[in-house]
């Protein structure tokens, strides 16, 4: 999992209804595509200045089923402080 998107839902107290609704759409995903390996999502809270934002970050196979608005390409995120969003789970031990 070499190549990574990333999706900034902006501020962290505001993010939440947004982020559940990215999440049950890739779920949505991942079950129409026969549960594929290499497909996992995770997000983060990062801070920027005063405020902190919360950052999906999701493997490029997951980005061209699930053709999310408004990613950008990036490099492997960083894991700490990252949660599980969706896909497969086990990819996190690989990463």
């Amino acid at each position: 999992m070499e190549h990574w998107f990333k999706l900034n839902l902006g501020d962290a107290m505001l993010a939440s209804i947004a982020l559940s609704t990215i999440q049950i759409h890739l779920s949505n995903v991942y079950d129409m595509n026969n549960k594929t390996e290499n497909l996992l999502a995770i997000y983060r809270h990062e801070s920027q200045g005063l405020h902190c934002s919360v950052i999906v970050y999701l493997t490029e196979n997951f980005q061209q089923l699930a053709k999310l608005d408004n990613v950008m390409r990036c490099h492997t995120p960083p894991l700490a402080d990252s949660a599980f969003l969706a896909g497969d789970e086990a990819c996190l031990n690989q990463v």
